[in-house]
């Protein structure tokens, strides 16, 4: 069975940043919950940027059982106060996500890449000439 899930990378210990501790102290672990919510959302996303329209809010809120108001407040201070997302062009967006999600798709290419070369490399061995010297 295949595993189609979006994958990234992160932390095991993400609760331990000071940024997360500080969220948790005022959110407590439900705001925990949002975060990986929002960031999870963010890596389903194109460029891992959250447009911030409202009906992609609503739904973001409807899926964290809260208010959109609850919702607004905690992305709020997400970005102002613990410094967690960004906010730019309409767009709510996690740096570190970016970062890490840049390495994923560099190290992805490298492997597709060394798979091409791979594949070239056996379809030449296969139709060339057994008669034929080694290169």
């Amino acid at each position: 069975m295949t595993n189609d899930a979006p994958y990234f990378r992160h932390d095991a210990n993400a609760r331990h940043d000071p940024k997360i501790e500080a969220m948790i102290k005022k959110y407590k672990m439900e705001g925990y919950g949002r975060f990986w919510v929002i960031i999870e959302t963010m890596r389903e996303t194109r460029g891992y940027k959250i447009n911030q329209k409202k009906y992609v809010l609503e739904a973001l809120a409807e899926q964290m059982h809260c208010t959109i108001k609850e919702l607004q407040d905690f992305l709020k201070d997400c970005i102002k106060e613990f410094e967690l997302f960004v906010e730019e062009d309409g767009f709510i967006y996690s740096e570190s996500l970016i970062e890490r999600m840049a390495k994923l798709e560099s190290l992805r290419a490298a492997r597709q890449r060394g798979a091409y070369a791979m594949h070239e490399k056996y379809k030449h061995n296969i139709t060339k000439d057994p008669n034929e010297p080694e290169d």
